[in-house]
């Protein structure tokens, strides 16, 4: 199977940063979503004392306590071993933003840092730039990094954080677009909840890239997230406007196990979207998750016969699971797949 994951980040050591009000907020706010997510998608009564349940859930949100310490939580190197080790061919990377956290002092990753580390492993790793805030710092010195970083970097893509950046169908952000365009390459979207205090959720609601779909047809678009918990809004989105897609990278690290809640939501998007639109992707960022564990919810989620009774999904086959993998996304980022 040839693996592709979407959503992948790097940074260096946050300790510097982690006495600002708004990164303790931070902090605080992920242990708590992780505690929510895990309830949320537990089947029935949570059992913390089911084999591995509890350790796994202990270990993210200590993962998550352990950004404000000196070490680096997402250091290429782990990467590529968690990829090595789950047997990913390929991971698209992109520098985390999220100014807020400093109150507008520094982004936890620059594009350039990230493009230094990636250069250790160009067979494995691919550029993906996050150029906010766009508008605060100006569209025009955007569009110039960008097109720095895919002609002389070699980046294939772009991430808007509409937490940092205000919604995506500001049309202050369409000569952006024009150039996203002219590059020929994809752009990423962050959908649904914003999970990192104090970025705010309003502007992620899938519902405003309709607009950038109508306007930018050829741009491939990937909603990561599936937009949940707004999930049928994107799908329903998704089957109108061919250009845009469905990214996964929020299920394996919500669903600690193969949940109802995972199989429900990924048998809508096959049915509202098809599987040549779906993306895999993991949101790894150090040890929250781990390459591992989320390729083997991959291969091994299925469709129960209760939801596809209760909603007439259908069966995951071996088809979609290889297209969900990583042939779509090679095929948006126009890259040829190993026989």
């Amino acid at each position: 199977m040839f693996l592709i994951d979407c959503e992948t980040h790097l940074w260096p050591p946050m300790d510097d940063m982690a006495y600002y009000p708004n990164f303790k907020k931070y902090v605080d706010g992920m242990a708590e979503y992780q505690r929510s997510r895990f309830l949320q998608f537990s089947r029935g009564p949570v059992d913390l004392e089911a084999p591995g349940i509890k350790e796994k859930y202990e270990a993210s949100v200590k993962a998550v306590r352990a950004r404000a310490h000196s070490s680096a939580q997402a250091d290429v190197e782990s990467l590529i071993r968690s990829m090595d080790e789950a047997g990913v061919q390929l991971s698209c990377v992109i520098p985390e933003g999220m100014i807020d956290l400093t109150h507008g002092h520094r982004v936890r990753s620059t594009n350039g840092w990230v493009a230094k580390e990636i250069a250790k492993y160009p067979e494995r790793l691919i550029g993906v730039a996050n150029l906010g805030p766009i508008l605060k710092r100006g569209v025009d010195l955007a569009i110039y990094e960008l097109e720095h970083l895919v002609k002389e970097k070699n980046f294939k893509g772009c991430k808007l954080y509409p937490p940092d950046e205000g919604p995506p169908n500001c049309r202050e952000l369409w000569p952006f677009y024009e150039k996203v365009r002219e590059l020929g390459i994809v752009l990423f979207v962050h959908t649904g909840i914003s999970w990192c205090p104090p970025g705010l959720s309003a502007p992620c609601h899938p519902i405003l890239l309709e607009e950038v779909c109508i306007d930018f047809p050829e741009i491939p678009i990937v909603a990561f997230h599936m937009g949940y918990p707004y999930s049928t809004d994107l799908n329903l989105l998704a089957a109108k406007y061919p250009n845009l897609y469905v990214g996964t990278s929020l299920l394996p690290r919500m669903a600690f196990g193969y949940t109802r809640k995972a199989q429900e939501l990924l048998g809508e998007a096959l049915v509202l979207v098809g599987d040549d639109k779906l993306i895999w992707g993991t949101d790894w960022s150090g040890s929250l998750i781990g390459h591992k564990d989320a390729v083997e919810f991959l291969k091994t989620i299925q469709i129960s016969e209760a939801v596809q009774q209760d909603y007439h999904y259908p069966p995951i086959s071996q088809t979609t699971r290889e297209k969900w993998a990583g042939l779509n996304l090679a095929r948006i980022l126009k890259i040829k797949v190993p026989n």
